[in-house]
């Protein structure tokens, strides 16, 4: 399978796009927050237009507020891959959800919990989510634990305390990983286009629609980055240009810890500058992904 990677903002699905029209092949989703049923224009879902006919799943694997965890999409995206390949496609991820692709990958065992797990499992009097206590538990899982996130501190001292936290177990389908490059001054500019149109009529229709549906508004606030500043803008608490400022610099803290994530993952084949077109990017992941293809096509 070929990993499309790459911070927010980056033109991963771009990339993705035209690489499955050269190789045959069809996407999976790997962005936990495009996985939300019940958002599109918050979360940037691919439109059917920019998606130009190539199928993609995963667009709707979980609902708002929902558990939903690495190993949920490890056993969702491995049945999609196998029917992917056994259409004689080439399956294709793309997204930026480090956990959900190293899992993937590398065959993290998450003990076979699934999303409930063992919730609630813990001796009373334990208090809530606390990351210095999942340092001291478990340093090695803290160390790729985003600790400024309290549900997936929670989730993973679940698992600690339950005896299974991730571990990693070699690498048992083989991936061919392409990042997509940008300079630093590239993506915040990107960055910057994609908040201005963001913050606009079309969020905030779907914030409306979203809250009408009886979605408590503190849930879509930690839905992603962007839901908090429309519903504060929407209440009247901050102006529009305030938002904008503040989920351009959310979004761009976010990308610069992905870039940092996918500088230690092993591997990573960069194409692509700032000049780059879509179809000049492609034909240089076409050139990365060729020898991994043709050595998986020879092996049956």
């Amino acid at each position: 399978m070929i990993l499309v990677v790459g911070p927010t903002a980056s033109g991963k699905t771009a990339l993705a796009v035209a690489l499955a029209e050269r190789l045959g092949g069809e996407l999976v989703n790997a962005d936990s927050r495009q996985m939300i049923a019940d958002l599109d224009v918050g979360v940037v879902k691919p439109t059917p237009a920019e998606l130009r006919g190539i199928p993609c799943q995963g667009l709707d694997w979980r609902r708002l507020g929902a558990p939903f965890t690495a190993f949920d999409f490890v056993e969702r995206a491995r049945d999609a891959i196998c029917a992917i390949a056994g259409r004689g496609r080439v399956p294709i991820l793309v997204g930026g959800t480090g956990l959900y692709l190293r899992g993937l990958v590398r065959g993290f065992d998450f003990g076979q919990l699934p999303a409930s797990g063992p919730r609630g499992g813990h001796s009373p009097g334990a208090g809530s989510a606390s990351p210095g206590e999942l340092a001291r538990l478990a340093p090695e899982v803290a160390a790729r634990t985003d600790l400024r996130n309290p549900r997936r501190v929670e989730r993973a001292l679940e698992l600690v305390r339950a005896g299974a936290a991730p571990r990693e177990l070699g690498e048992p389908w083989p991936a061919v990983w392409i990042g997509r490059r940008l300079s630093p001054a590239a993506l915040r500019a990107r960055i910057d286009r994609r908040t201005e149109w963001l913050l606009g009529p079309r969020l905030h229709a779907e914030v409306d629609r979203v809250l009408a549906a009886g979605v408590a508004p503190d849930v879509l606030a930690d839905a992603a980055i962007g839901y908090a500043e429309a519903l504060a803008w929407r209440a009247g608490t901050i102006g529009r240009e305030e938002a904008v400022a503040r989920v351009a610099l959310r979004t761009w803290r976010y990308a610069r810890r992905q870039r940092t994530w996918l500088r230690r993952e092993p591997g990573v084949g960069w194409v692509g500058d700032d000049d780059a077109d879509d179809s000049r990017v492609a034909e240089e992941a076409e050139r990365l992904a060729a020898p991994a293809l043709a050595a998986a096509l020879q092996a049956g």
